[in-house]
């Protein structure tokens, strides 16, 4: 009996030199039905020639390529458009210079299909150096072990990482609180909005073992030096993500006043302590 299709979606600009690492951990895959749904978000550099050169090599393990191009409008709008794609009963975002473990697509679909009652799942993240040998960092694993109801924590950013590789999701579960099959687009990124409306809800298990793989560039967007216009701008975006995404999956008018609260509290008093912060330590020098 063939087992639920698996959809790894991923957005790409100029992925050229890491695009290779995500896709041969998805040919190592012990698991075997599954679609890549990977969005060229208008690259310029030779990504699309990478992506091609694995067509034959992805048919001939069974996996589902579906490549679609467009011009540059940031990762979420690439996301938001690839979507429109999504056939898998399972769905992970997959970031494209990073990788998932040979096990992992298996270890997470397993734990849904024994755990019907359950519509998320996620495991441990490794954090590693971008050299050969990818020595690990850090491992990033949850404090709360039976914490199934995640939502508030990724509203307050608490015991989980918010990037959507470590977590598999019904794709009925994401389509019952985002009914539109779309997302708010910003340039600030994805994540929340694909996360949060799989943990709505909904119970989220855990599996204490890592299944993907993060590697720190040094060169990274993440790792650059920002000016304080910069952090107060990104704040502000998150903020917006939050206050969308949160709208868009709650109805019920008293909830979604509450968590629009906890949200606006939590950056109002994030901007202060940073601008504080700030100032003390311009004062120093």
């Amino acid at each position: 009996m063939k087992r639920g299709l698996v959809t790894v979606i991923t957005p790409c600009y100029n992925g050229e030199k890491y695009v290779h690492i995500l896709i041969d951990s998805l040919l190592k895959q012990t698991y075997q039905n599954i679609e890549f749904v990977f969005i060229n978000d208008g690259s310029t550099d030779n990504t699309e020639k990478v992506v091609k050169q694995y067509e034959e090599k992805l048919k001939h393990k069974g996996i589902i390529l579906k490549y679609i191009k467009q011009k540059n409008a940031g990762q979420a709008a690439a996301v938001n458009y690839g979507l429109q794609y999504v056939e898998g009963e399972y769905f992970v975002q997959a970031d494209s210079d990073d990788y998932y473990e040979d096990n992992a697509i298996e270890t997470m679909v397993n734990f849904l299909d024994t755990h019907k009652d359950y519509n998320a799942v996620r495991g441990n993240a490794a954090f590693r150096k971008d050299n050969e040998q990818k020595e690990i960092i850090e491992i990033r694993r949850s404090k709360e072990l039976q914490n199934t109801d995640l939502f508030m924590n990724y509203i307050i950013e608490k015991d989980i990482y918010c990037f959507p590789g470590v977590i598999m999701m019904r794709m009925s579960q994401f389509l019952k609180n985002n009914k539109g099959r779309d997302i708010y687009v910003n340039k600030a990124g994805q994540n929340w909005q694909i996360i949060l409306p799989a943990v709505y809800k909904s119970k989220t298990g855990y599996i204490d073992v890592v299944v993907y793989n993060y590697l720190v560039r040094e060169n990274s967007h993440s790792r650059q030096k920002e000016t304080m216009k910069d952090v107060l701008a990104r704040m502000q975006n998150h903020r917006k993500i939050l206050k969308k995404t949160v709208s868009k999956i709650i109805d019920d008018r008293e909830e979604k006043k509450k968590y629009l609260k906890i949200i606006k509290d939590k950056y109002d008093t994030r901007e202060k302590e940073y601008i504080k912060y700030k100032l003390h330590h311009w004062k120093e020098e």
